[in-house]
């Protein structure tokens, strides 16, 4: 079993390992997120706009720390919304780097909508809502953040929509796997592959564990996040 004991190690905003990310809420709580596993080989989530990627990816990280994300999964998310095109539209009037609705982006305070850093600060802190509203679920967030938060509550978890389904698999498999192409420049790289963990207590202290399986060799180097 590989543990890390949270008290010994600092978390910081989107630190992740072990299949988990430490989500910052806005009262400052740190929650531990567990990154879902999927099922068969989902499609594959686009590279993007290289050049745009990298110009971007400063004001990605920025962000993501300020609303406790990773910015590995706010990558993931932008390639999946717009592949870092600042003047995409989609077909439903989405509009940006992160696929803003018009709506969605006057309630954030947005003036220019097609303004990549105004539209990233918006989606992240839009992003962030979402997983404070459905309880820290990074699947329910996800699904939300494509079909709409309304979808999903109608629904009781994620829509029957084909599109939403895909578009959910595909960051949570590639984000589960490392979803960034290591030869581009500004710090991508390829994740740690997770397994499920769980909480446990531990001399009175929280714990992250692997989930154990029956017939495992137990593994004593801890494990920190970071």
């Amino acid at each position: 079993m590989i543990v890390a004991v949270l008290a010994a190690v600092p978390l910081w905003a989107g630190d992740r390992s072990a299949g988990v990310f430490i989500f910052t809420a806005p009262d400052g709580t740190r929650r531990v997120i567990n990154v879902p596993a999927v099922g068969p080989a989902p499609s594959p989530v686009p590279d993007g706009q290289a050049e745009r990627r990298n110009q971007l990816w400063p004001a990605v990280q920025e962000a993501a720390k300020r609303h406790g994300l990773d910015p590995q999964l706010v990558d993931l998310v932008i390639r999946m919304e717009s592949g870092y095109n600042p003047r995409a539209v989609s077909a439903r009037g989405a509009r940006g780097v992160m696929q803003l609705m018009p709506e969605t982006a006057q309630l954030y305070g947005v003036r220019n909508i097609f303004d990549p850093l105004e539209n990233l600060r918006a989606g992240v802190h839009y992003l962030r809502d979402l997983l404070q509203r459905f309880n820290s679920d990074l699947t329910l967030a996800l699904a939300a953040y494509n079909a709409g938060p309304e979808a999903v509550t109608k629904h009781g978890g994620v829509p029957p929509f084909d599109e939403t389904r895909s578009y959910v698999r595909s960051i949570l498999g590639a984000y589960q796997g490392g979803g960034a192409p290591a030869h581009l420049a500004g710090g991508f790289g390829k994740a740690v592959v997770g397994r499920p963990v769980e909480l446990v207590a531990e001399a009175g202290k929280a714990v992250i564990a692997n989930v154990h399986h029956s017939g495992e060799a137990a593994v004593d180097r801890p494990l920190a996040l970071r």
